[in-house]
């Protein structure tokens, strides 16, 4: 479960960050200041994440999902993703123009999938190394 936990967080923390860069370009940013900007929307994106329940519902799911499939746990994800998305769209008014909503919804929805594709696979990769050397 500790190793779920490690990926669930990493998986997170560069969801987070890409996208921060998402909005940061998206929808406008400062050229001197374009880490910075990052960093501000990165916050935003936590903030949000936590809560919307994004990050308790995806932390569960993550933690207790044993499945086989590479693709399962990713399109969970995903799922909640949009969902939470939306849940934090009505709850502050409908902050973003339906153009930046659609961008957002694709983009993101395309990061959470690699990243939780690429955690599902070092998951993957990190328990059969543990099994392999502990018969």
């Amino acid at each position: 479960m500790v190793k779920r936990l490690i990926v669930w967080t990493s998986e997170t923390a560069v969801e987070v960050s890409l996208l921060g860069v998402v909005l940061a370009v998206l929808l406008g940013h400062d050229q001197n200041a374009f880490v910075k900007d990052v960093f501000l929307y990165g916050s935003g994106i936590l903030l949000l994440f936590f809560t919307t329940g994004y990050l308790l519902t995806t932390a569960i799911a993550r933690t207790f999902w044993k499945g086989k499939s590479l693709w399962l746990y990713p399109c969970i994800a995903v799922l909640l993703f949009l969902l939470h998305f939306e849940i934090m769209n009505v709850g502050v008014g409908g902050a973003f123009a339906a153009l930046d909503r659609f961008r957002i919804r694709i983009v993101g929805a395309l990061v959470v999938l690699a990243c939780t594709c690429l955690g599902t696979l070092a998951l993957r990769r990190w328990t059969r190394t543990a099994v392999m050397k502990h018969p």
